[in-house]
């Protein structure tokens, strides 16, 4: 699949992104608002309203590699300590989790993917800040999303900001482009020194997705084969937007109908 999508490609990728959005809002209010709500009863939403548009679950029986099942859910449900690939579960979600929904579709044979980082009721001022720097690094991949920049301009807006954010990076997973695949090629990177890789142009398709710990610690895999958490149970954030490089710079289809440019 070429790097550079068509006009035609990209509102198809649209379409997918804007029923994405409208999803992810759906299950953002329902976890901040209803009391008692669960991981699993979130992702039974997420997949009647993904089907009932149109679309597929592109999560669902997702398989990442020889030897892990396919993954059981249609949303990665991520709550505190847990980085990403979260199993949604049957416990309640309560008052001061940091919880990030991860979720992707397509429609058409065309996929969106992305995901919301909030938290829930009563945050301590340690979750804002790394909430707050997570949201920062990401933005400011975004930024570098103009055409005649290079791929690693990216990875390296993202590493600078992560640093001077005095949390710790999360080098082992990576952002990548997304088409006619969830993942296609190339991938991008969450550090990285500037000026390397791909020239940037007009029509790619891209989800950045930084990752933090709130300081160095090991990492580890669960029996599930998918969820990896702290192990010190400390917190670890995760956030993702797709974003379409135009002649005017980045354009962040995350926000569905309401698109904008950087």
């Amino acid at each position: 699949m070429s790097v550079i999508k068509t006009p035609e490609q990209v509102l198809k990728m649209k379409k997918s992104a804007a029923v994405l959005a409208d999803c992810l809002d759906i299950l953002e209010s329902e976890a901040k608002t209803k009391a008692g709500m669960t991981g699993r009863e979130l992702d039974a939403l997420a997949e009647t309203f993904i089907r009932d548009n149109g679309g597929i679950p592109a999560f669902k029986n997702y398989s990442m590699s020889p030897g892990v099942p396919g993954f059981p859910a249609s949303i990665c449900f991520s709550r505190n300590h847990v980085l990403v690939h979260g199993i949604p579960d049957d416990k309640p979600i309560e008052d001061g989790d940091i919880l990030t929904i991860d979720c992707g579709l397509s429609i058409d044979g065309w996929f969106a993917d992305f995901a919301r980082l909030f938290g829930v009721g009563n945050i301590s001022e340690e979750d804002e800040r790394i909430m707050n720097a997570s949201h920062k690094a990401l933005h400011e991949g975004i930024k570098a999303c103009r055409p005649g920049n290079r791929l690693s301009d990216i990875s390296n807006s993202i590493q600078s900001s992560i640093f001077n954010s005095r949390y710790e990076n999360v080098l082992q997973f990576c952002g990548h482009a997304i088409g006619r695949e969830m993942h296609e090629a190339p991938q991008v990177p969450n550090f990285g020194r500037p000026g390397r890789g791909i020239t940037l142009k007009p029509g790619m398709v891209f989800c950045l997705e930084p990752m933090l710990l709130k300081h160095k610690v090991g990492l580890g895999v669960l029996p599930d084969k998918w969820t990896i958490v702290t192990l010190d149970g400390s917190r670890a954030t995760h956030v993702e937007h797709m974003v379409l490089i135009t002649e005017n710079g980045p354009e962040v289809l995350s926000h569905g109908g309401n698109t904008r440019k950087l």
